[in-house]
């Protein structure tokens, strides 16, 4: 049609440029063309002619067009209009003999709008050489833009397609030697088909050259006589232009003719380079559960309970004394095969469970149990068990999944250790009994020494010289020392073997009985306490006086000299945070209480020393004292399940930490 306008564009155009005396011959004659024919003033913009398929294609009458004023921009679309003004500038160019053509969007009365080539030619010129009317035919071709506009979309699909899949499709001509690519191949190896499919001849040799070194052999590009087959699936590897290595996937049909002349090859290449990755992901990861199952003893399962099929994975199988890789195939894992290895105890506890399961009355989503087996080499092993169970919308249990391990070293070594710390506390407690009997007995040695001391003193104390009242002196100091040594074991003693019951204190009360019987003390060496309010918990009463007192004593008796001493007791209840920090029940309520002083502080190596037995950071001329007080703070402490510890610098105070639970 658009050839048939072409070479009848011009004879009409000679029949509206004659005189003018042709009784109406051009206007009859190009209505029976099967376009729009209208000629346009190129001075005035109007429209001077259009012929009647005006009407036929667009719907508009005559009438119509009046009403525009001739105005051709009336039926060119709204979008389209600056585009066709920008168009008609350019007929001015244009010589006698020639044409041209644009495309745009007439717009019918009816409101849609139809796609349109027109095609034109100047019809008359001014006294300027200048195009004074064009003649135009307008042609529709919505049908063959839609068309086209179809394969268009179609395409770009496909392309999407590829891009999104990562995948191409080509074809290969043996006969010329010529492949030809999808722009999802190019994209593969690195190539804009956009910029350079016109630049790039793709040939077999050109493809090798991407093709890694070690899988050429696998290309049958360069292998016709393997060919043979009608269809064939490879993989390989490929390196594109910025020297990416990708894992693709190339599958492909062989054709032939008649004579089984190879005639060409039509395939598609995948880019599996992400799956690949995935696969080896996988594979080394069930590589490393597979050692860390064997290294760890342990295996997972799953239990369907539809179809009461049981899923080992290969540490199970372990665990019972099968080989996985010789024994698996050759063994049902089912409720009968875990009969045949526990005990029937532990069975019949495990059946029960299940039975509340599948009937309802319990409803749990985890639980862990412990069962022993005997493995299929005869050996015993204990094992621990955990799993999650899942349900469906109607509360029906559908399959639990867990995991199981060898605890049997882990029990032995426990019930060791359980023997072993009744050994200990069977030792500790003949120890102690031993102290306090010692200590006891010391005593009355002790008592007969002062006796006779004094005797020497009322006595002999005249008739001895100097020296001799000396040694008395000093055998009476070390008597002395001797007695509170003792006193002091004694206590410690005692507070080892108390068993006195804890019960509701409020620690204010005690802080006070403490301070009255230090009033003394206070009193000489003008110490200040602030105090802040403290908690009432479960305690012994008479262990929680001798603990505030040893540590308000601690405080005084470790003063600066010429400074009067300043003591701190702060108490804050801990926080869930603070608790995870000290690794405490989380449960129960815990308070810290601080001990703080202005005194000489000790260094920061000596922080836990302080709190053994015996254990004296100065002289006892200096600050005299049997090194027992701390350590019988750490025995009660202790008792009631708490926490003790302290800090400080030389010369700069120090600070006794105790945390306490609420209840026992």
């Amino acid at each position: 049609m658009e050839q048939l306008i072409n070479q009848e564009i011009n004879p009409l155009k000679l029949l509206f440029q004659s005189n003018g005396v042709h009784d109406g011959i051009p206007e009859k004659i190009s209505d029976f063309f099967p376009a729009i024919v209208y000629v346009y003033d190129a001075d005035s913009h109007k429209l001077k002619y259009i012929n009647n398929k005006l009407t036929d294609i667009l719907g508009y009458s005559f009438n119509d067009v009046q009403t525009w004023d001739s105005d051709l921009m009336c039926m060119v679309h709204k979008d389209d209009q600056e585009n066709v003004k920008k168009e008609l500038q350019k007929f001015n160019a244009l010589k006698d003999d020639e044409s041209y053509s644009y495309n745009s969007r007439l717009t019918q009365k009816a409101g849609s709008w139809k796609y349109f080539r027109t095609m034109g030619t100047v019809l008359n010129r001014d006294t300027m050489g200048r195009a004074a009317s064009i003649l135009f035919i307008a042609q529709d071709i919505t049908e063959e833009v839609e068309t086209g506009n179809q394969f268009k979309r179609i395409d770009e699909l496909f392309n999407d397609t590829q891009e999104l899949l990562k995948f191409g499709v080509w074809e290969w001509s043996v006969p010329d030697n010529k492949i030809t690519w999808s722009n999802g191949l190019y994209k593969i190896l690195g190539y804009d088909p956009k910029l350079e499919k016109e630049s790039l001849h793709i040939t077999p040799e050109f493809y090798m050259q991407h093709v890694l070194d070690a899988d050429r052999e696998k290309v049958l590009y360069n292998r016709k006589d393997h060919l043979i087959h009608h269809e064939y699936d490879l993989y390989y590897k490929v390196h594109d232009r910025n020297g990416r290595v990708k894992d693709v996937r190339e599958k492909a049909k062989v054709i032939r003719n008649d004579k089984d002349e190879l005639l060409r090859v039509i395939g598609s290449t995948t880019d599996i380079t992400e799956q690949s990755q995935l696969y080896r992901d996988l594979a080394s990861y069930k590589a490393m559960k597979q050692e860390n199952e064997e290294f760890l003893a342990y295996g997972t399962w799953e239990a369907d309970a539809r179809t009461g099929i049981i899923f080992w994975s290969d540490g199970m199988y372990r665990l019972f004394g099968y080989h996985p890789e010789t024994e698996k195939n050759k063994i049902t894992v089912n409720e009968a095969l875990y009969q045949k290895h526990m005990n029937e105890e532990d069975f019949k506890r495990s059946r029960s469970f299940l039975d509340s399961v599948i009937d309802g009355s319990q409803h749990p989503e985890n639980y862990a149990t412990e069962y022993e087996i005997k493995t299929n080499d005869g050996s015993i092993k204990r094992i621990e068990t955990s799993g999650k169970l899942f349900y469906d919308n109607t509360g029906k249990w559908i399959k639990t999944i867990g995991t199981s391990r060898d605890i049997t070293r882990l029990r032995q070594y426990q019930l060791g250790l359980e023997e072993k710390i009744k050994d200990l506390d069977r030792s500790n407690k003949e120890l102690e009994e031993f102290a306090y009997v010692a200590s006891h007995d010391m005593n009355e040695p002790l008592r007969k020494i002062t006796t006779f001391i004094e005797r020497l003193e009322n006595k002999y104390k005249p008739e001895l010289d100097e020296e001799g009242r000396l040694y008395l002196t000093r055998i009476s100091a070390s008597v002395e020392n001797m007695r509170h040594l003792i006193d002091t074991l004694l206590e410690f003693s005692r507070t080892a073997r108390s068993n006195q019951p804890f019960v509701k204190l409020d620690l204010n009360n005690v802080i006070k009985e403490v301070q009255t019987d230090l009033e003394l003390k206070i009193e000489e060496t003008s110490a200040t306490l602030q105090i802040d309010v403290l908690p009432t918990i479960e305690a012994i009463p008479s262990q929680m006086k001798q603990l505030f007192d040893n540590l308000l004593n601690n405080s005084i008796k470790f003063r600066k000299p010429d400074i009067h001493p300043i003591i701190n007791i702060r108490c804050l209840r801990l926080s869930r945070k603070q608790k995870e920090q000290h690794h405490l029940d989380a449960g129960n309520t815990w308070y810290k209480i601080d001990f703080s002083d202005n005194g000489i502080g000790f260094e920061p190596e000596y922080n836990q020393r302080i709190f053994q037995i015996f254990q004296r950071l100065h002289g006892k001329t200096e600050y005299p004292g049997s090194g027992i007080g701390l350590a019988i703070c750490k025995k009660i402490i202790d008792q009631h399940k708490g926490l003790i510890y302290a800090t400080g610098e030389p010369e700069n105070g120090a600070t006794f930490t105790i945390i306490l639970p609420e209840h026992q």
